[in-house]
């Protein structure tokens, strides 16, 4: 009797312990097995279209205006300053040049100027003026005529190199005017070897 009690309790140990690993089994390692794994994304990237329009408009306001020498502006002496030589300011070469009369006695004038004609009036940026030495200065000045009224639409600056002169807001015209203010005593006069003029960029 005793064994029969031994072996049912036995049985009964087995069962339990058979149902307990079933559980276990089927459980597969707890909530794990309900858990669904969340996809790897990965971030989207956003590929804006690509424009020209800033580089267009860059391009076409660094293209130089076509500019031809007109003359020269000296209200203060007999209205010529080497007029004739005021091509070779614009003619590509800078081993040429327009520059003012000698004065062996010191610049006594306010200044004198070589006028360029743009062809058409037009909205300016900057113009850049070349020289071959130094000691002279300069400004800007624009006018509707080539006799002017001109009026100065950039600061005085000394010419040294090459020296760009950027213009006042809304400085628009057809003749410009490399206005000396300053020669060099060095040699008495001012010589300009190149210039170039910019048009604005269009606003908008």
């Amino acid at each position: 009797m005793n064994r029969l009690l031994a072996a049912g309790a036995l049985a009964a140990f087995l069962v339990a312990m058979l149902v307990i690993g079933l559980k276990s089994f089927s459980g597969g390692g707890g909530k794990g097995s309900h858990e669904t794994t969340a996809p790897i994304t990965r971030p989207t990237v956003r590929t804006e279209p690509t424009t020209t329009a800033a580089t267009t408009t860059t391009t076409a306001s660094s293209t130089p205006l076509e500019l031809t020498g007109a003359g020269a502006y000296d209200p203060e002496g007999d209205q010529h300053e080497n007029d004739d030589l005021a091509p070779l300011a614009v003619d590509g070469d800078p081993t040429t040049f327009w520059k003012t009369e000698h004065y062996t006695h010191g610049f006594f004038k306010k200044g004198v100027g070589l006028v360029l004609d743009a062809g058409k009036r037009v909205s300016l940026a900057r113009v850049v003026v070349g020289t071959d030495g130094s000691g002279s200065s300069a400004r800007i000045l624009l006018g509707p005529t080539l006799t002017g009224p001109f009026r100065p639409v950039s600061p005085v600056r000394p010419l040294n190199g090459t020296t760009s002169f950027t213009l006042t807001k809304n400085a628009a015209g057809r003749y410009i005017v490399v206005w000396i203010t300053a020669i060099s005593d060095a040699i008495g006069e001012a010589h300009v070897t190149e210039v170039r003029a910019y048009a604005a960029q269009p606003s908008g």
